[in-house]
């Protein structure tokens, strides 16, 4: 069994991950904040908490002693901050603070970045060569897409590392734009998709990537490497609708003109300016549908034997859970 240092490990992703490691019996710490939420864990054992922060190197040189392994999922993923910032520093500074220290120390590294990374695509699935700036319109996008860039750097130098590129993940637990999609399809409260839905996700169940990101911890032969963990390529539109014929719903979710979504995107940004707080979407965002995010996995087929969930049967187990989450939150 290895010993195992998870960053980000309490986030949807790094939930899933841990509680994976832990099953397999790997002995884990994980970085955490004073005030990171670790009631998913309190039932498991074999795990050590390390407090520090990404953005601090000084802070995780404890939490890399003794340790053969590191996750690195640590980021801020949302559409907006208060202080922008914080992308920077925890996206790049922060994955750059761990590349270091996990090259100093002799550490393997497994460096789980996003499709957006990648940049938006033709509407034929692309592979782990391409790259592209286009429809980078987000922060965490623009700062995700430097950092790949920063760590493909220490592979020059000499660190053991994989990068794993994962498509559009969805799966039970997740409250970002696309889980919140789902929830809001489910709750019937959806307020409808931006333009034709014409473009094209690759939509990946998240136990898929779970199973992507263990599968290598056993392969030395690969060092380097970089791997797309995509799934379904699929219209937009096709999505929501099968969520919506999935959770029940006897009308497909409507659409609104772009122009008309851009304009909803940016009352939205207006009222965060005033409350300080998450903007239900916001123009970047709206931007982004608009564009193709299509990747192929077959690099991480053939090589680590990675599977792809079927759409509906992955969104059938997810859409359940969201709808007994709706219903055990009723008021």
């Amino acid at each position: 069994m290895a010993n195992i240092l998870v960053t980000g490990g309490t986030g949807f992703i790094g939930v899933h991950l841990v509680k994976r490691l832990n099953s397999l019996g790997h002995n884990l710490k994980l970085l955490i904040r004073e005030n990171s939420n670790t009631e998913p864990f309190q039932d498991l054992k074999n795990i050590e908490y390390i407090i520090g922060d990404v953005r601090d190197i000084e802070s995780l040189y404890n939490a890399v002693n003794s340790t053969d392994l590191i996750y690195h999922l640590a980021a801020y993923t949302r559409m907006w901050a208060k202080d922008k910032k914080v992308f920077e520093d925890v996206n790049i500074r922060g994955a750059e603070n761990i590349a270091k220290l996990a090259l100093e120390k002799n550490i393997r590294l497994i460096y789980v970045s996003s499709f957006i990374a990648i940049g938006a695509t033709p509407t034929e699935p692309v592979d782990e060569t391409f790259e592209s700036e286009e429809g980078l319109f987000l922060d965490y996008a623009k700062t995700k897409f430097q950092a790949k860039q920063i760590i493909k750097e220490y592979i020059k130098k000499g660190l053991n590392i994989n990068i794993f590129y994962p498509g559009i993940i969805y799966g039970p637990g997740d409250f970002n734009i696309f889980g919140q999609t789902i929830h809001d399809i489910a709750a019937r409260k959806f307020l409808g998709c931006p333009g034709k839905g014409e473009n094209i996700g690759s939509f990946v169940y998240v136990n898929d990537v779970i199973d992507g990101l263990i599968s290598v911890i056993d392969r030395n032969n690969i060092k380097g490497e970089e791997f797309i963990l995509g799934g379904v390529n699929i219209k937009f539109r096709d999505w929501i609708d099968l969520i919506a014929e999935l959770a029940g719903n006897k009308k497909k979710p409507r659409h609104f003109p772009m122009s008309l979504a851009k304009t909803y995107a940016w009352a939205c940004e207006v009222r965060t300016k005033l409350t300080k707080k998450m903007p239900y979407i916001n123009r970047p965002t709206v931007k982004m549908i608009n564009h193709n995010w299509a990747y192929s996995s077959k690099k991480a087929i053939e090589k680590l034997g990675y599977e792809i969930t079927p759409i509906r049967e992955g969104l059938m187990k997810t859409v359940e859970w969201y709808k007994n989450f709706i219903n055990n939150n009723k008021k």
